[in-house]
Parts: structure tokens; sequence; C-alpha cells
């Protein structure tokens, strides 16, 4: 089940969504594709929400800026897709009777799927599903490491990460503003379950992660050629 706030998010895609398609036919006729341009970079804004599971080690949600680009132009039908979509979470354990950030943790799938776009004037719709094999590695926080040893009467304290398969059901829009302007919005669940250990001379702890995100992207992209 996903969290409040992912249900808020995933509202607030429907009705950006909506605002999106509304005046689409009205703004300006059809240009035939091949006036468009082939790679536009700008940047996005990025909310990621996560769901809590007892006896897991979590993920916090997360928010800011980052880098977007575009290759080429939509083509409406079934295609391949693929991605990268690396990240990293901040994970949250209980250490001693009381949660503490445990450390930063990254997930670098390397992901292909399959999926259909519908192009409707100047908006592209994509739904699709990928797929893939992400490495995993985490730097354990000091709060942690002083957690541990406080609790534990250790010296010295090893967090690592194991890999992991990933799923990401995905679904985005692309709307040419102008000819050289473009704005995207792209909601999707990644699912990423990897093992996090913490190795000590006491022993070793190892749970699972539940590294799963629900993210929401907004960005606007400039053609440069």
């Amino acid at each position: 089940m996903l969290s409040i706030a992912a249900v808020k998010c995933l509202r607030f895609v429907l009705l950006v969504l909506a605002f999106l398609l509304a005046p689409v036919a009205l703004v300006y006729a059809q240009v035939d594709t091949q006036e468009k341009n082939r790679f536009a970079i700008g940047a996005e804004f990025t909310v990621k929400t996560s769901d809590r599971a007892s006896g897991e080690d979590y993920a916090r949600g997360q928010l800011g800026p980052g880098l977007l680009w575009r290759f080429g132009v939509p083509k409406p039908g079934w295609g391949f897709h693929w991605g990268l979509n690396w990240y990293a979470v901040d994970i949250e354990r209980p250490i001693g009777g009381s949660v503490t950030e445990l450390g930063e943790l990254h997930i670098r799938p390397f992901m292909a799927g399959w999926g259909y776009t519908h192009v409707v004037h100047h908006v592209a719709i994509t739904a699709d599903v990928l797929g893939g094999y992400g490495f995993g590695s985490i730097t354990i926080s000091d709060p942690a490491l002083a957690a541990y040893k406080r609790t534990l009467g250790v010296p010295a304290v090893e967090a690592n990460a194991t890999n992991t398969i990933v799923l990401k059901p995905e679904i985005g829009v692309w709307w040419d503003v102008t000819k050289k302007v473009f704005m995207n919005v792209n909601a999707g669940y990644m699912f990423a379950r990897p093992d996090v250990e913490i190795v000590t001379s006491a022993g070793t702890d190892m749970r699972k992660a539940r590294a799963d995100q629900f993210i929401l992207k907004v960005g606007v992209v400039y053609s440069i050629f």
C-alpha cells in the first residue's frame, strides 16, 4: 500500500496531467515532427516518498532539483525503453531502542523494458515497465557509528549493501510547449530491496532494506540543437 504522502503525490500528478492535456489542442496547430529539435537539456524537481515496514530498514522521503534531458522525438506505438535511474536514499534503523539515521544507501540500476506511447498533437504520453539489476552500496552515518559503539561497546563498525533486482512501472508525459521548450511530468514506483549488513566485533546484523520509492518528477528542457 502506498503511504498517504504517495497518494497525495499521485493525485497531484493526475491534476498536472489534466492541466497539460486540456488546453493542448487550443494552443497551436500541429507541427511536422521533422521540424522538432533532437536534443534538449534543462532541470527538473523531484519528490520521493517511501513506505515504512516493521523489521526492515526503510528510506526517508526526499526532494530536490536535478538535471533533465531529452533525446529525439517520442514516437507513437509500442517500443523499447531503458533507463539508469540511479538514486540514493537515507536509510533509518532502530539502534539501541531509538530510530537512527543509518546512512546513505546508493542504488545504481541498469534497466530496460517495454512500453506504449500515445501522441496527441504536441503531447506524448508513455506508460512502460522497466526492470533490471541494481548495484548497492552504503555509507554509514556518524550518528549510527556513535550509536553502535555506545550500544555494543565496539571500536569499529562496517556497513555493506548487496546488489538487488529492481522494477519500475512508470508513466510520463512530454508536452511541446514551443518548438524549443518542452515540459515533462513523470511518475513511477521503484521496487528495490537490497540487504544491508552491519559488521562489528560483536557479530553481524543483516536486514532487508526497503529502498522502494514513489518518484514524481516535473521538469522543463530547452532544445540546444
